[in-house]
């Protein structure tokens, strides 16, 4: 269960939560934080765009690699709840829609919106959606992470 009433609409670079999750360099891939709350957080980013994105395979970026975006927007959510890193892995994707075939058509920022369904002791429970910037869907999914450490 989620508590709490934290919120937060003054945006976060990536200098400010990227302690909060186990990715660094160019794996880092949310640029900013737009607002947060206990129940929810919106990201952007245009690390897609990047010729050096270490997800790019043959100078393409397939649709799936989007929910990696998911997962790291929901770990810098929970980062920011407990104010400490958490490290995890993701135990299941389900109901994952993709509305497009691959990223490289995408030429603005992403945008993540995930919401915190359920909080636990060793996990939690998201979904998340990820827009364009003409707020075209192109991946709505929940997903479930698993701490590894309490």
């Amino acid at each position: 269960m989620i508590i709490g009433t934290m919120t937060n609409n003054k945006p976060l670079p990536q200098t400010q939560f990227a302690h909060l999750i186990p990715h660094a360099g160019s794996m880092m891939l949310i640029d900013q934080v737009d607002s947060w709350s206990n129940k929810q957080i919106h990201c952007t980013t245009q690390s897609h765009l990047a010729s050096d994105n270490p997800l790019r395979l043959q100078d393409s970026l397939s649709v799936m690699h989007l929910i990696e975006y998911g997962a790291q927007s929901m770990a810098i959510h929970g980062g920011l709840l407990s104010g400490r890193s958490s490290p995890g892995f993701l135990a299941a994707v389900r109901g994952a829609h993709f509305h497009i075939d691959n990223l490289d058509s995408i030429t603005g920022a992403l945008h993540i919106k995930a919401y915190a369904e359920l909080k636990i002791k060793n996990g939690a429970v998201y979904s998340f959606r990820i827009t364009d910037d003409e707020e075209s869907l192109l991946l709505d999914a929940r997903a479930t992470v698993i701490h590894t450490q309490p």
